[in-house]
């Protein structure tokens, strides 16, 4: 394994399972330094703890990212308690309910926007001065497929992963100057626990039957391609929208 993060100072949002928890796992892999943030300190304490087993340098930080002030604070201690500044930003933390229209509660569409919007646009605002003061950095943010080919039930969804397909791309043009590269992963089915649990096993079968690659794909897949995104391997790359979905998205024939 190349250590292409080696020292570098990577804050992962959302990582405490699932998808979030396999980037940090690669970029600890990668020598990245882990500053690993979730709103459940349940579920942060046992994660940290098992990169922490495997001999990364990984500490926790139990944060709501809807919440400006806080966010803010979090990358502030982030700094001084890793004694650099931030290198890395993975936009991963979400918050989601699948609903028909109707059904849309005020509540539940504030608090998806809170942590899938507003996080993201928080998250990078503190942690542009720390890039710019070490020379540039790279920000990687989670999206989906939702965003430009709805599921049932997604309208919330797929309007909040659209929002963080546009603002990324703004935010890339933005800072680039300050050579801070913004991407985003759009992911397909990723077979996570949580993903896995809404279906049984026939509409599992059907779902990956309809798949070019015939199969669901794993969080590694998705970590493979965010740690390539936060290297210097990605240097060129700014504000592109990499779909990893197994081919679900392309036309048929």
């Amino acid at each position: 394994m190349n250590a292409r993060l080696k020292d570098r100072v990577c804050v992962v949002t959302g990582a405490a399972r699932g998808i979030g928890f396999a980037i940090a796992e690669r970029f600890g892999r990668e020598g990245g330094r882990l500053a690993c943030v979730d709103i459940s300190a349940r579920r942060l304490e046992p994660a940290v703890g098992r990169l922490n087993d495997v001999g990364f340098d990984a500490r926790g930080y139990e944060v709501d990212i809807g919440q400006r002030e806080d966010v803010h604070t979090l990358f502030a201690r982030v700094e001084r308690e890793f004694n650099a500044p931030v290198a890395v930003l993975v936009n991963n933390a979400v918050f989601a309910r699948f609903e028909p229209l109707a059904d849309i509660a005020v509540d539940t569409l504030e608090r998806m926007f809170a942590v899938g919007v507003h996080g993201l646009i928080w998250s990078t605002q503190a942690v542009v001065p720390q890039m710019v003061r070490r020379g540039g950095g790279s920000i990687v943010n989670l999206s989906s497929v939702s965003a430009f080919h709805p599921a049932k039930d997604s309208i919330a969804y797929s309007a909040l992963k659209a929002g963080v397909v546009g603002l990324s791309r703004a935010s890339a043009t933005e800072l680039a100057a300050s050579k801070i590269r913004v991407n985003v992963i759009a992911p397909g089915m990723i077979g996570t626990p949580a993903s896995i649990a809404q279906f049984d096993e026939a509409t599992i079968a059907t779902r990956q039957g309809e798949m070019p690659a015939g199969r669901f794909g794993a969080p590694e897949e998705i970590a493979a391609l965010a740690a390539f995104l936060a290297s210097d391997d990605a240097s060129y790359i700014q504000g592109a929208v990499i779909t990893a979905d197994g081919g679900w998205t392309v036309p048929a024939k």
